[in-house]
Formats: structure tokens, sequence, C-alpha cells
């Protein structure tokens, strides 16, 4: 009774109104929980209090990547309906294929395990297609984003509000000094990782979560991001070989010097998960930026 425990009663009334219960439980997240509908579809459920316009702005970012996800090798999530009900923001989506990569990793090893692990990171660069139409610097899937004309500015903005949630002092100028400039907006998935990516015999199918960790920004965040998540502080189920089977990668790709500092503003602002210091991505972070 997973979602009976986070919800307590007020989701029994809802989920009876769509036919189902907490044992279609199939993803559960900060935002929201998700249940099964039928064999092509689900039913995502946003968390008690929700702000409407955070949800409204999820499916315009999810409405707008749909004709960019023709030019990708794997699935997305589309919005067939949305609404409110028992003061609950629901939306149906299609169902993505595959298991959670946290999940095939367990399944894998050798050869086929460094295959799925390329695969993972390939994919990240394919991220930035998704992004169609003129959008500016910002946070795309939020009611009321953070956005601005300059790249730059942007990053400093975001970073700087993270870093006052954790009351950590950093040198945001030196960091940003070393990104080099987008010739326009392209999408970044500031939260592509193991746990919300599918796999199916050895191959990426599907990439999930896209929200309030989406922004326009530089496509060459799409790499490091798939990166740093394949580092075992993070994610468990990485292997200090997988992570260094990542880092040759993002070797080969070149731009070290940049790399370095997309991975330190990555990790300034992740740091707003330091309200809660026990968390290894805080840790993390803390590692990360030498503070």
């Amino acid at each position: 009774m997973c979602g009976r425990s986070r919800w307590g009663k007020s989701i029994d009334s809802f989920l009876s109104f769509f036919g189902v219960d907490t044992s279609n439980l199939i993803g559960s997240g900060v935002e929201a929980e998700v249940f099964a509908l039928t064999k092509e579809t689900v039913l995502r459920v946003n968390r008690k209090g929700s702000d409407k316009s955070d949800v409204a702005a999820r499916i315009k970012l999810l409405n707008g990547m749909n004709s960019g996800s023709k030019h990708v090798q794997f699935e997305i999530p589309s919005v067939t309906d949305f609404g409110f009900k028992f003061g609950l923001h629901f939306t149906i989506e299609n169902r993505l294929s595959g298991i959670p990569l946290s999940d095939g990793l367990k399944q894998q090893s050798g050869s086929k395990r460094e295959a799925l692990i390329d695969d993972y990171l390939e994919k990240s660069t394919q991220l930035s297609r998704l992004l169609i139409g003129d959008v500016e610097y910002g946070e795309l899937g939020l009611g009321e984003p953070i956005s601005n004309p300059c790249f730059k500015e942007f990053l400093r903005q975001r970073a700087q509000q993270s870093l006052d949630v954790c009351q950590l002092d950093v040198d945001l100028e030196n960091i940003l000094d070393a990104i080099g400039n987008p010739s326009q907006p392209e999408l970044v998935h500031l939260d592509y990782c193991p746990s919300n990516v599918m796999c199916s015999e050895g191959k990426i199918t599907s990439v999930l979560d896209f929200g309030g960790t989406t922004i326009a920004g530089s496509a060459a965040f799409n790499p490091i991001v798939a990166n740093a998540f394949l580092d075992p502080t993070i994610t468990p189920v990485a292997s200090e070989d997988d992570h260094h089977q990542a880092l040759d990668w993002l070797d080969g790709l070149g731009q070290s010097e940049s790399n370095l500092a997309m991975k330190k503003w990555l990790a300034a602002y992740w740091s707003f998960c330091g309200k809660d210091k026990d968390l290894p991505l805080f840790k993390w972070c803390r590692r990360t930026l030498n503070v």
C-alpha cells in the first residue's frame, strides 16, 4: 500500500473513479505517481497541492516536443487527456516501453552491460532534437520559470537560487566563464538518469520525467548530465567500471575544461537538495564544488 501511505484516503476515491487501485502503481517521484491504466496508457497523478500552472507548463512542454520526437530514437511521454478531480491534477499519457535502466543494469554484465551504457550515453546527445520553435533560455516545465535572453545570466540566476537553499558560497563567475555559449536555446534534460530512462534488449527505448528539470540551454550539458548520473555516489547500481567508461566516452567528445565547468554548474544547480544534507547527491555536489 505504498500509494495509500503517501496520499492517505484521498487517493482511493480518485483511483476508483478510473477503475484502478494502488496495486497499479508503477512509478513514484517527487512531483507525481504513475499508475497503469491500460496496456497502452498510464495515469499520472500530481501530488496534492501541485500548482496548476506547473501542470499546464509540463503539458505544453510535452506537446511542443511532439514534433521533435520524430528525430530521436526513443519514445517520450505524450498527453492524451488531463483534468482535475478529487482535488488532484492528473494526465493520461502513453505507456512507455521497457524497464528502468536502473533495473536493467542489474541484469547485465560484461560486454552487454558496456553496450547498454554506451547506448544510454549516446542517446543523451539526441535530447536537444526535441526542442522545436523559438524559446528563451530558461526553465520549460514550470508555471513561473526562471528565464533570460542571455544564456549565462540564466545559468547564474538558476544556480544561485539553489545555492541560496543550501547556503553554499561558490564562485559562479569562474564556472560561467569556462562554459561556452550555444548559438540558440536547446533542450536539456537535467534529470536524465538511469531511473528516468527505460531499456529493453540492450537498448534505450524511452526517456521520461520531462518537466521541472527540463530547460532551454546548451545541448553540451546533456552528455555531462548522463555522465554524472553514472557516478556510484549518486547512482549505487552504477559501478566504478561504468563510471570510468562514461568518463572515457566524455573525454572522447573533447572540451575537457568546459566539461568540468558544466559539471560544477550542475553541482551548483543540484545543490537545492542540500535541504536534506544527508543525501548522497548533496555530498557529490559539495565534493564537485570543493566546498
